[in-house]
């Protein structure tokens, strides 16, 4: 036997309100994955925080170290790998630049050198970086790792 469903102006609201609950956490799920890690973008490899890095953001040094913390295999050539050598390294190297080694960084493009060491103002890999040119294609770098790259070359652009 079937039993009718009677419908009232209060289950219309509980219905409302259950779908706007519903709405909101669906939002919420969306937000929160709009601001985790992209593919391709670096973490910390050190989990234990140990290399002066902050745990509040595990891919910048932290706020009481030096620029000399930066590290060219553990924090800036991460990132060019993630994110220039598909257009800069390899069998493409767009303009001459090869941003796959420390060395072919060092070596600049056929514009010449594109690390000033000790100068990100005048180091055309920075200007490009915070002019927004590069990368072309993919989004572009994220406030942290902008701020490795110029406390890298601010650094003196060490081999380490």
């Amino acid at each position: 036997m079937l039993m009718p469903i009677i419908r009232t102006e209060g289950d219309r609201r509980f219905n409302g309100r259950i779908w706007m609950h519903l709405a909101m956490v669906l939002a919420t799920g969306v937000l929160l994955a709009a601001c985790s890690t992209q593919p391709g973008t670096t973490t910390n490899p050190n989990p234990t925080g140990t290399s002066g890095q902050s745990a509040a953001n595990p891919t910048a040094p932290s706020a009481g170290s030096s620029p000399a913390a930066v590290s060219f295999s553990k924090d800036v050539e991460p990132i060019f790998q993630s994110r220039c050598v598909s257009c800069h390294g390899g069998a493409h190297t767009q303009r001459g630049l090869d941003l796959t080694t420390y060395a072919s960084v060092m070596a600049g493009s056929v514009n010449g050198p594109v690390v000033v060491a000790g100068n990100p103002d005048t180091s055309l890999l920075m200007q490009m970086i915070l002019q927004g040119k590069m990368p072309k294609s993919g989004p572009k770098l994220q406030p942290n790792q902008v701020q490795i790259l110029t406390e890298w070359v601010q650094a003196g652009a060490p081999n380490n």
